[in-house]
């Protein structure tokens, strides 16, 4: 089976949707690849998160479900920070004065003016913050996102391939004041594993998770606290899948220290729409391809160096020139 995997599309014009779904319809078929059965979106969808830029987003995602025969239950969406609008996030936080405000201040939910003053955060306004990824998500799903943090464990099943897919939002403590509270919601992450049990036919499924943020990076804006990586280990769990690094990248998650003990791949995609200036150095931009047969999967990597440019591949991953390579391959644990 082949997953499309894409990340940080940072989408702006209708433009960028026709040049984008150009570029791809004509890379994708010269990898042996005529149809897909899965596209994932590891967040960042939008840049500033517009209705306007969504609605590029859609016609790109229109184009690529038709030339790729993808079925619309097939394909996940998960938000990033640039997916929250920050508009809404500041509107979210009302004025108040201190003396004023009844109750205990909890660190977290206000912002402090001055002394006198403080910004506290309206819950119910502060959810409407992803208001318009959630529109989109309706737009290509056919059901809104959901607006409660514990509701946003989301499972995609692909029947036809005994694979579960889990979406996470790692942004859901994020706004345009707290950039740095990049995690997983637990009690969101013990609705769906709980929805998980409680299904025996997901028992010898392939299960794979997908959120925006990495684990490790050099910089503060990642996910620190790793606890849910446990309870992923161990529900079943052998690869995860995130962007956000404007990188290609794979690590290992080990749980068991132990030969043949419960461990995860991480992929990161890479940024296959960032302006120019947010590259990193020596990052063109990226997306990947995932061959799975059986328990072993195939890393595609494509770059494109240009911004009209075409996609090519992307030789990253062997340091002897002589051996390098656009794929990596991963072996899976057999499903049970």
């Amino acid at each position: 089976m082949y997953i499309l995997h894409l990340s940080d599309l940072h989408f702006g014009t209708p433009d960028d949707a026709r040049t984008w779904y150009s570029q791809l319809a004509e890379d994708v078929p010269g990898l042996n690849c005529s149809r897909l059965d899965a596209l994932i979106l590891s967040g960042d969808i939008a840049n500033r998160s517009t209705p306007e830029e969504y609605d590029a987003a859609k016609k790109f995602l229109d184009n690529l479900c038709d030339a790729f025969s993808i079925k619309r239950q097939n394909i996940v969406l998960v938000p990033g920070n640039h997916d929250l609008n920050w508009e809404l996030s500041k509107k979210a936080y009302i004025l108040t004065d201190r003396e004023d405000y009844p109750g205990e201040l909890k660190p977290g939910y206000y912002i402090e003016v001055n002394q006198d003053v403080v910004r506290v955060r309206d819950e119910d306004k502060y959810r409407k913050r992803f208001s318009h990824f959630s529109k989109f998500y309706d737009d290509v799903k056919g059901e809104p996102y959901p607006e409660r943090e514990d509701q946003q464990g989301i499972l995609y099943p692909l029947k036809d391939h005994k694979i579960l897919l889990l979406g996470l939002n790692s942004a859901w403590n994020l706004d345009h004041y707290y950039k740095e509270r990049a995690s997983i919601n637990p009690n969101a992450l013990s609705n769906a594993l709980n929805r998980i049990n409680q299904n025996q036919e997901y028992s010898n499924w392939r299960k794979i998770a997908v959120w925006h943020h990495p684990l490790n990076s050099d910089s503060e804006d990642r996910i620190k606290d790793h606890g849910f990586m446990e309870r992923l280990a161990k529900a079943g769990f052998c690869l995860a899948l995130h962007g956000h690094i404007h990188q290609a990248d794979n690590s290992l998650y080990r749980y068991d220290r132990s030969i043949g003990g419960r461990k995860i791949e991480l992929i990161s995609a890479g940024t296959f729409g960032a302006s120019t200036r947010e590259l990193v150095t020596g990052n063109p931009w990226q997306y990947q391809l995932l061959e799975l047969e059986d328990n072993k999967l195939k890393v595609r990597t494509r770059k494109r160096e240009q911004a009209n440019g075409a996609w090519k591949p992307d030789a990253r991953w062997m340091q002897d020139e002589e051996t390098a390579s656009s794929s990596y391959e991963i072996l899976l644990p057999p499903n049970p």
